[in-house]
Parts: structure tokens; C-alpha cells; sequence
């Protein structure tokens, strides 16, 4: 099975240009690993699986473990990009992972253990940053990027889960969801858009919760909000060219009502 694998990856369509580079660590069974690279100064790593430990890169070690039933795939225009697929801390088979950036000086890392779990990251522009950390089953995640200068972070340990980040706009976006390991069937979905500066901020520490998040226009707006019981439906939409400030913290456990609508405009 390894001579496959390697078959595999020789076939794989590998293409360089000026100083990029590239490295593939691949342990297990039934994987296809497709990697591209276009430009300049550009570094793609991907390990599915290792034989042994060592560094991926400074200070982030892996361990042995298998990989089985992976689709991996990275493709990269423009310059100065740097882009990272991990399953780097356990056995793990069938998870999807992407990463698609056109652009410079962008940088996007999956590192999504366990199993059948679908993570996509895809940056158009410059100055973007996009990382999707965690471990868990059956999740989906989604990182898109248009524009310059957007950051965003997901860090996942529950089951179940469907998280979206979506940036668009000139304003510089920022965007983070954890979710704890008891943070199960939880659904997330940020919108960010407009020319003003936009964060919000999203920490699970409960299941069976879904959130969503509109902010958009001119204005600096920012949504906090943290949720340690479960069965909240949440939705926020921030609109205009003021300033907008929301933040919440869930935590009732009786006589409540968990459904909750907050819209600040103009």
C-alpha cells in the first residue's frame, strides 16, 4: 500500500516556480493528495500521517499515527503564500480537506483530527489569514476570505458541528469560534462585509446551539458572546456607518427564553 500511496502523489499535478516549496509526509491507506503551487515564495506542507515524530515547522511537533481515506488538496497563485494541512495528533480516516488561495502573502492551516470532518479555506486577495485547529467527528467548516487583510479562526473539539466564516469588503474583518469539547451539533454562521472594521467573537462551552452573525456597512461593529448552556438560537445583525457593540453571555438554565434576535442599525 505505501508504493501506492507514493504512486499516488507522483501523479499528483506538483508544479513550482521561483523559490516555493513543498513537502508531503504521508502515512495509511487510500489517500489522494493533490498539491499546486503558482508564483513565488511560496511553502505548502501537507502530512496526512508520519512514521515517526519530528517538526512540521518550528515548535509544532507530530507524532506516528495513520491517515486513511483522505482528500487533500491545496492550490496556490500568486506569492508569499503559505499553506498547511495537518492531522497531526491522531488516527484519523475519511476527512476532506482544502485550501485554495490566489493572491499574496496570504496564510491558511487546516489541523482538523478524527474523522469524516470537511474543512475548506479559500482567500482571494492579499494579507489574509484563515486557520481551522481542532479534533472531533462528522463536522464541517468553512473559511472564505475576499479581500485584503481578513483574519479568521476556528477551533473545534466537539461533534457534529457546522461552522461558516464568510469576509468580504475593504474593512479589516476579524472573526474567532471556539468550541469546547462538550460542545456538540453547535451551528455557527459569521457574515462579515463593508468598508468599516468588523470582529465577533463566538465561544461554545455547551451543545445543541446555533448562532448566526450579520455585520455589515461602514461602521466598526463588534458581537461578543459566550454560551455555557445549551439550546440558544441566536441572531445578531449589525448594519450602517455607526458603530455597533453587542455582547451576550448565555448561561441561563431555567424559566428562560432561548431564543434571542438582535438587530442594531441606523
Amino acid at each position: 500500500m505505501v508504493r501506492a500511496i507514493t504512486l499516488l502523489l507522483l501523479l499528483s499535478p506538483l508544479s513550482f516556480a521561483g523559490d516555493n516549496t513543498m513537502t508531503i509526509i504521508t502515512k495509511g491507506q487510500s489517500n489522494t493528495i493533490t498539491s499546486k503551487q503558482s508564483g513565488n515564495g511560496n511553502a505548502t506542507t501537507i502530512i496526512c500521517g508520519a512514521a515517526s515524530g519530528g517538526y512540521a515547522h518550528a515548535g509544532y511537533s507530530y507524532v506516528g499515527h495513520t491517515c486513511g481515506s483522505a482528500n487533500l488538496t491545496s492550490n496556490v497563485t500568486g506569492n508569499s503564500n503559505t499553506s498547511r494541512i495537518y492531522t497531526v495528533w491522531s488516527n484519523n480516516i475519511g476527512n476532506t480537506y482544502s485550501i485554495t488561495i490566489d493572491g499574496n502573502d496570504n496564510f491558511a492551516w487546516i489541523d482538523q483530527d478524527e474523522d469524516d470532518n470537511t474543512s475548506t479555506i479559500s482567500q482571494d486577495g492579499n494579507s489574509n489569514h484563515a486557520e481551522q485547529l481542532g479534533s472531533g467527528d462528522d463536522n464541517t467548516y468553512t473559511i472564505t476570505q475576499t479581500g485584503n487583510t481578513k483574519y479568521a479562526k476556528i477551533r473545534s473539539f466537539g461533534d457534529d458541528g457546522t461552522h461558516t466564516i464568510t469576509q468580504t469588503g475593504t474593512g479589516a474583518h476579524n472573526a474567532n469560534i471556539y468550541n469546547n469539547g462538550t460542545g456538540h451539533n453547535n451551528t455557527t454562521t459569521i457574515i462579515q462585509s463593508g468598508s468599516g472594521n468588523k470582529d465577533a467573537d463566538v465561544f461554545y462551552y455547551s451543545g445543541s446551539n446555533e448562532v448566526d452573525i450579520t455585520q455589515s456597512g461602514n461602521g466598526a461593529h463588534t458581537a461578543a458572546m459566550t454560551i455555557t448552556t445549551g439550546s440558544y438560537n441566536i441572531d445578531v445583525t449589525q448594519t450602517g456607518a455607526t458603530a455597533k457593540a453587542y455582547s451576550l453571555t448565555a448561561n441561563c438554565t431555567q424559566n428562560c427564553n432561548k431564543t434571542i434576535s438582535i438587530t442594531q442599525n441606523d
